[in-house]
């Protein structure tokens, strides 16, 4: 029965019609609505946005826009690049940001690149130099205390190029704790290990985390470099904590002996290490490989490597094996300078042994210049 008036009813059938299609209609908007601003939806914007702007394939899009869920318009991301291409930042420090991190493409303008940029720009940094910051660590952005953590680490590291370096090798370089890490290790290196702030200075350039790890971390590398027969008064010391820092026990143990089975005694592995403790780094093989080439080929007998290890630590086919032909080459034409050691020939720097063992040559011995040229780029293989 229907009823109409104030109170009127609704047959009851119709009543449930008008609710159920009410609340489909409802279901409906809401799922479109979420489907618009969900995450797979800006996701897949964020990947469409990637691959039209930095030309990404669409598996690295795909896998970078997970980083951007919430990215729904290109007008934040297009203000950043604007400002960014404004300001000096080249397009491969750019892409290379976005393959790193993504996220900055979303950071305010006007919150965060522009204080940093006009900060960084206040201490000295270049544009350059600034756009090979970006590259590295393009979230460091929106850190309001940038500034200060790069002047920090440029008084102690002495220029930008050297932060840069470092900064390469530990993104955590300006984001770790100054006081609770890195000024109590500096504190331990000098006041214990007796090391020089220049020393200190090299070393973190070599090996940033040794100097951003927890202090009693850095007792057992000085203490695992003591082990090794590395006092703190030599002059490698920080080169020894650099390898100690890089490989665990069971790998330089591993080392030592690969180097015995070389035919090396213990007292020449020793000595060698104790000269150059980055030996330690190269594999057996490689040593191996430049052993036999400085016997057989160079001629060098085992006192003259076991005096001079770094010889095994140069390039064989864009070093030794050159300057090993030049000898050759003189010493076939009877030439003094032939006989000076291999050491004399390997040490140098490339200029210098240009200066000292080609041009001198070049108008009684026109052709070692060439075939100097011809080896080092591979044209003379190894004899």
């Amino acid at each position: 029965m229907l009823r109409f008036g104030k109170n009127r009813l609704l047959c009851p059938s119709l009543s449930h019609f008008s609710t159920t299609f009410a609340s489909s209609i409802f279901r409906l908007l809401s799922t479109a609505t979420l489907e618009a601003s969900s995450p797979a939806s800006s996701s897949q914007f964020a990947a469409n946005y990637l691959i039209q702007s930095f030309g990404l394939s669409s598996d690295k899009a795909t896998s970078l826009s997970r980083y951007l869920p919430y990215l729904k318009s290109q007008e934040k991301p297009d203000a950043v690049l604007q400002f960014l291409r404004l300001a000096g930042v080249s397009e491969p420090d750019i892409s290379a940001a976005v393959l790193r991190d993504p996220r900055f493409l979303c950071y305010s303008v006007e919150k965060c690149f522009k204080p940093r940029m006009t900060e960084l720009l206040e201490i000295g940094l270049s544009p350059s130099d600034i756009s090979l910051l970006l590259s590295i660590c393009p979230n460091m952005f929106s850190r309001t205390k940038l500034q200060q953590k790069i002047q920090f680490w440029m008084h102690i590291l002495g220029s930008i190029e050297k932060l840069l370096i470092a900064f390469k090798r530990d993104l955590f370089l300006l984001t770790r704790n100054t006081d609770n890490y890195v000024l109590p290790n500096i504190s331990f290196l000098q006041e214990q290990c007796s090391l020089s702030s220049c020393q200190i200075a090299k070393m973190i350039v070599a090996s940033p985390t040794l100097i951003t790890c927890r202090p009693k971390y850095l007792e057992i590398k000085v203490k695992r470099a003591n082990e090794l027969g590395f006092s703190c008064s030599s002059g490698v010391f920080w080169h020894a904590l650099v390898v100690v820092n890089c490989l665990n026990q069971n790998t330089i143990d591993a080392r030592l002996l690969d180097w015995k089975n070389l035919g090396l005694s213990q007292e020449e592995v020793s000595l060698m290490i104790s000269k150059a403790p980055y030996l330690l780094r190269i594999t057996e093989k490689m040593v191996g490989r430049k052993l036999e080439f400085l016997m057989k080929e160079a001629a060098c007998d085992k006192l003259h490597i076991v005096k001079n290890p770094t010889l095994l630590m140069y390039s064989l086919e864009k070093r030794l094996n050159p300057r090993n032909i030049v000898r050759m080459l003189l010493k076939s034409k009877g030439f003094p300078a032939a006989n000076l050691t291999f050491a004399s020939f390997v040490m140098p720097t490339e200029k210098q042994f240009v200066k000292k063992f080609v041009l001198p040559y070049e108008n009684t011995f026109p052709s070692l210049h060439q075939a100097y040229v011809d080896a080092c780029s591979g044209k003379t293989a190894t004899r």
